[in-house]
């Protein structure tokens, strides 16, 4: 009887670690959106969403060329965990910004917006929650940029 209830319990516990380290990570949000700025698709932007709460890996994707993201969690999955985030956007350097003509086959610099500036990081903070997530993200929402000495954009 003694036997039977040992071999219960180590059951019980290799089971629970077997379901416990198959694990594929953290619960995660799909999420997607477009990189705007006064109503202007902003392409080619890099996209972080970093975890603070709880902490962990981070979701990152570059835009397309219409200023559209879906973030990427691995190699084999999309998203980010879900819970509180800091975002990084980041405008791309015009030597990343490279795609194919499709008439010649080249890779050549797209057309870019107005006013286009290159290497400028915005910072925001959004919670992704469980399921798909459309998050756009305005690097100008109502708020004034203001350059700084490292290249780093605060809101004002």
């Amino acid at each position: 009887m003694r036997s039977m209830k040992f071999t219960l319990a180590l059951s019980f516990v290799l089971a629970t670690l077997v379901s416990t380290g198959c694990s594929r990570g953290p619960e995660l949000g799909t999420v997607h959106g477009k990189v705007i700025q006064n109503g202007v698709a902003i392409p080619f932007a890099y996209v972080q969403f970093t975890p603070v709460d709880p902490p962990g890996t981070y979701g990152a994707a570059y835009a397309d060329e219409n200023g559209n993201y879906s973030l990427r969690f691995s190699q084999t999955r999309n998203g980010a965990p879900v819970g509180r985030h800091d975002v990084l956007v980041r405008t791309a350097k015009r030597d990343e910004i490279q795609v194919e003509d499709k008439n010649t086959g080249l890779m050549v610099t797209p057309k870019l917006p107005e006013g286009y500036k290159a290497n400028v990081q915005v910072q925001f903070e959004q919670v992704v929650k469980s399921g798909d997530n459309q998050i756009d993200l305005e690097l100008a929402a109502g708020t004034a940029l203001v350059a700084e000495d490292d290249n780093r954009l605060r809101r004002r």
